[in-house]
């Protein structure tokens, strides 16, 4: 079975609440995606690649993605893009795992 630990690159499976505003905080501080395209003015919160914050509810077509200059992709080695529509990296990464047949 493929545990969550396989894919959190930010290691939130084991934060605690305040670990994890404390980590949403930096992420935010960081993150490009209010330069990015496909953002859509005063869409809230952003750091979409982060588990728990979710997808978009304001976004709704994919532009030019910035995901891959962001410092935070870099930072994390996350290794996916549109996280504003498409979900998170834990969720990219589980999807393509179990998607592709894997155990």
């Amino acid at each position: 079975m493929v545990k969550l630990a396989e894919f959190d690159n930010f290691g939130v499976e084991n934060m605690s609440g305040e670990e994890f505003e404390s980590k949403q905080a930096y992420v935010t501080s960081k993150c490009m995606c209010q330069g990015c395209p496909s953002y859509v003015e005063g869409d809230a919160p952003i750091g979409y690649c982060l588990p728990l914050i979710g997808t978009s509810k304001n976004i709704k077509y994919e532009k030019d993605c910035l995901c891959s200059k962001c410092p935070i992709f870099q930072e994390y080695d996350l290794t996916h893009s549109h996280y504003c529509t498409r979900c998170s990296q834990v969720c990219q990464a589980y999807k393509s795992e179990i998607g592709g047949g894997h155990e």
